[in-house]
């Protein structure tokens, strides 16, 4: 016969709580433990997924400059005959939409921006037309024949075109300046006759005596138009006058501003009088 096994004792409440918690406290740091390594994996995706992102957008950024940039370049060469015109319109265009931009920013009317491209599509439009057709080379090669058939024989054929027409249109600028500069005196009427004789004298000398291919007469209206839009835009908020002040000053709260200096006021005036009430008692 075997002998019987001693009775084991039974841990108490305290030791029993002790145990409880001490197992709980391992389970609770394996599920941490769990979590951690969880985290740290979902962590890892996140960055692999935002690098990815980072990459497309990248790459959309890069696609879409170079869309931007190789179809301005693309059309100057295939329009114009050079990626230069592609450059020089690109550019004058930028500062176009930047000038409107800007302006719109400091809240000039909106016709104003409207109604300068308008004019500068016309400009540009009819340069385009009268330099592409060599117009003003044809008008100043047939004013020559007349000069030198009736008003001077001895005028060179090859120089005539030239000389007609930086004469004729020198004449009709610098009668143009005298009446704008007289408006404002004698001196300014003298000014503008002759800066509209040497002004007119240049452009229409090299009008009458240049012959330009379609393409290059084409540019260079493109070119007068992406210019004269800036410039009028220009000139046309110069006299407009802008006020930076009146326009930011719209973004500030004021009308909040001034009720609540209104009811600070008011409140103060209550203050005193209820501390005067006070101490007449």
């Amino acid at each position: 016969m075997t002998a019987p096994e001693p009775d084991r004792k039974r841990p108490g409440l305290r030791e029993q709580m002790r145990r409880t918690r001490a197992a709980a406290m391992a389970l609770a740091t394996t599920h941490l433990e769990l979590l951690k390594a969880e985290l740290a994996g979902i962590g890892a995706e996140i960055k692999w997924i935002a690098a990815l992102v980072g990459g497309i957008v990248a790459l959309l950024l890069f696609a879409l400059s170079l869309l931007a940039i190789g179809g301005v370049l693309f059309l100057g060469e295939w329009l114009f005959g050079s990626i230069g015109w592609g450059i020089l319109h690109g550019l004058l265009l930028s500062i176009g939409g930047i000038v409107a931009m800007a302006l719109l920013i400091l809240d000039v009317p909106r016709i104003l921006v409207t109604r300068s491209l308008l004019w500068a599509l016309v400009s540009g439009a009819s340069v385009s037309v009268g330099l592409g057709l060599n117009l003003a080379r044809e008008a100043a090669t047939r004013g020559a024949d007349f000069v030198i058939a009736n008003v001077v024989a001895n005028l060179d054929p090859a120089w005539a075109p030239a000389v007609v027409a930086g004469v004729a249109v020198g004449v009709v600028l610098g009668i143009v300046g005298a009446v704008v500069g007289a408006r404002g005196g004698g001196r300014r009427a003298v000014g503008g006759l002759v800066l509209g004789l040497v002004v007119g004298a240049l452009v229409g000398a090299f009008l009458g005596g240049a012959t330009f291919e379609g393409r290059v007469g084409v540019a260079l209206g493109v070119t007068v138009g992406a210019v004269a839009w800036s410039a009028l835009m220009g000139v046309g908020a110069a006299r407009s006058g802008i006020d930076p002040a009146a326009r930011f000053g719209k973004l500030w709260p004021r009308e909040t501003y001034e009720t609540a200096l209104g009811t600070k006021a008011w409140l103060e005036q209550e203050w005193t009088k209820r501390r005067q009430r006070l101490g007449g008692r």
